[in-house]
């Protein structure tokens, strides 16, 4: 008999989940709402952003970013190709920005280039990001796909995963939220390791964000964080302590280290992904200012978590409560789906990407 390392086993699993079947009729809900095949045939949905006539989606290892027409999801087209993980989209004053590992571009004016049928060309907005300069390219790979988005005050928000499980860069730029704005780049939040999601709070206009825990210590921990930006550089622990207060044998916190502890510990391995607050008007009061979170779920776990929508109760800023919202794209250990991230349209109703099953699918509510 053949045994096989259980790294590679959990490798096996994940890589034929793969090519199970999407089927959204799987997919449970929490009643009164309604789901919706917006789109499929989107290959790696990953972060989307909604634009007049459009949604805009990036990719990670398809390279490609998609425009949807809003009032006929069936008509899409690949924009741009062949880029280097373009996960993170933004728009800001009829402009798309772009996030590569190393480079942020933009297209501007483009919605009225689409009108119009104009080609699609980019400019280089901002490069001077820590992976520029990396010459390992695994290492420039490992978590160097980027979330974006403009707060509240203007700048542009970019996170900058850690190359590694875990580690201690040199660049402190490494492991962090970045604050992009006039052209001048700052650490916003630090000891993060890897964050593909961050929101605003309608009300208090804080940066909430998760960040998944780091692998191999275990099923259980460390646990997975949702975490909230009171001060700008506030550190949040990585790498010297995971979720409030799991100690890192490799790294030894320095003298008097403060941090701040994450507001929620998720499940371990359970991989949150992308924030969104509710600020729509369609869905009933209790979901307004509170957050859906998707959790991508685990890869190297014993028995597979997460794949899942949580919605996440608030009450002054603090999570009163985490409730799953929408589940099934696994079933049997096989996932046929993984969820990425939510985005709450102007008409109020949810957009959910799968990176997975290719698709993006829309949440109604009906009462």
């Amino acid at each position: 008999m053949v045994y096989l390392d259980k790294k590679i086993l959990l490798l096996i699993n994940l890589f034929l989940g793969f090519f199970a079947c999407a089927d959204i009729s799987k997919l449970k809900i929490a009643e009164g709402f309604e789901i919706q095949e917006f789109v499929n045939e989107i290959d790696d949905a990953r972060q989307m952003v909604e634009g007049e006539k459009y949604i805009f989606v990036g990719t990670k290892r398809a390279g490609n970013l998609y425009a949807i027409d809003k009032n006929n999801s069936n008509k899409f087209s690949v924009i741009l190709s062949g880029l280097d993980m373009p996960t993170g989209v933004a728009i800001k004053d009829g402009d798309l920005y772009i996030a590569e590992t190393d480079t942020i571009h933009i297209v501007k004016d483009v919605e009225k280039k689409l009108a119009h049928n104009e080609q699609i060309t980019t400019e280089i907005f901002f490069s001077d990001l820590p992976r520029k300069t990396m010459w390992n390219t695994v290492k420039k790979s490992w978590h160097g796909w980027k979330w974006i988005d403009f707060g509240p005050d203007g700048a542009l928000y970019i996170s900058e995963g850690v190359p590694c499980n875990v580690c201690d860069e040199d660049d402190p730029r490494y492991g962090t939220i970045l604050k992009l704005l006039d052209n001048n780049l700052s650490i916003y939040a630090d000891g993060v390791r890897n964050s593909v999601g961050f929101d605003w709070h309608p009300e208090t206009k804080e940066m909430y964000f998760t960040d998944n825990g780091r692998d191999w210590m275990g099923d259980d921990i460390p646990p997975c964080e949702l975490n909230r930006v009171v001060n700008a550089g506030d550190h949040f622990g990585f790498p010297f302590i995971h979720g409030k207060n799991i100690a890192d044998s490799g790294y030894e916190a320095p003298e008097d280290f403060v941090f701040s502890k994450p507001v929620w510990e998720f499940q371990a391995h359970t991989a949150p992904l992308g924030i969104k607050f509710y600020d729509g008007a369609t869905f009933p009061e209790y979901y307004k200012n509170g957050a859906f979170v998707a959790q991508h779920g685990s890869w190297n776990r014993s028995e597979k978590v997460g794949y899942q929508i949580l919605f996440m109760k608030m009450e002054k800023g603090i999570v009163i409560s985490a409730d799953v919202f929408i589940d099934g794209w696994m079933s049997d250990e096989t996932s046929w789906g993984r969820p990425v991230t939510p985005l709450i349209l102007k008409d109020g109703s949810m957009l959910i990407s799968d990176d997975q099953a290719d698709s993006i699918i829309r949440i109604t509510y009906k009462g």
